[in-house]
């Protein structure tokens, strides 16, 4: 890499009050993850969430009430 590239690198791990190599290795890990495919249990844990929404049965807080419920607001 050259400096420049490092240096913006630097910058940014300092923002996360991280090392460059952690910073880089974090940055590195997150981004495979996002291309990795969600695990079984996941995608088990979607479908009976998907289900309960289609037979009607999944209850859920509009998110007013969430924010309310957490002393903030939109």
């Amino acid at each position: 890499m050259d400096d420049k590239t490092i240096k913006i690198l630097e910058e940014q791990a300092k923002l996360q009050k991280r090392s460059l190599k952690n910073y880089l290795e974090y940055t590195l890990e997150d981004t495979a993850m996002r291309y990795s495919e969600p695990s079984e249990e996941y995608k088990k844990m979607m479908d009976a969430m998907l289900s309960r929404m289609e037979d009607g049965t999944l209850g859920t807080i509009p998110l007013s009430e969430v924010l309310k419920r957490y002393g903030r607001e939109l």
